[in-house]
């Protein structure tokens, strides 16, 4: 999802733990770089939706699935590499971090803070990382 100058604010391509925690900082970056007055553009789209809006409801709906797809990629690359404990279902996982980040992005707006979206990217982070296998950092 960059765009072709390779200017997009946030990037999408996940391929280590740190890209994890960069994508959480990118999104609150672009909230910050709005003063904290705007959610996510994707989740403030989602959430104007009404019953006739059939289209664009599906439009969001692609664009996260999109999202979802590109968390649950990195997980699944790391659970095939033997990083993830077995019980780790990569699908929920990344429905966990991009429900979080939509939350975290509504509370921070509402509240005019970082600190919900900062806090709640931290915990994210360390819920998932709580399936690391332990040989691995």
């Amino acid at each position: 999802m960059k765009c072709k100058a390779g200017t997009a604010p946030i990037d999408y391509e996940l391929n280590s733990w740190r890209d994890l925690e960069r994508w959480f900082a990118a999104h609150l970056e672009l909230q910050k770089r709005y003063q904290m007055t705007r959610g996510c553009p994707f989740g403030t789209l989602g959430n104007e939706v009404s019953a006739d809006d059939e289209l664009v409801r599906q439009d969001v709906s692609l664009i996260f699935e999109v999202v979802r797809n590109k968390l649950a990629a990195f997980f699944l690359k790391e659970k095939a590499r033997g990083r993830l404990a077995r019980r780790a279902d990569t699908r929920r996982m990344a429905d966990f971090c991009l429900a979080t980040l939509q939350g975290a992005m509504l509370m921070g707006k509402v509240q005019r803070s970082s600190q919900p979206v900062e806090a709640a990217a931290r915990e994210a982070v360390a819920h998932v990382k709580s399936y690391l296998v332990k040989s691995h950092p």
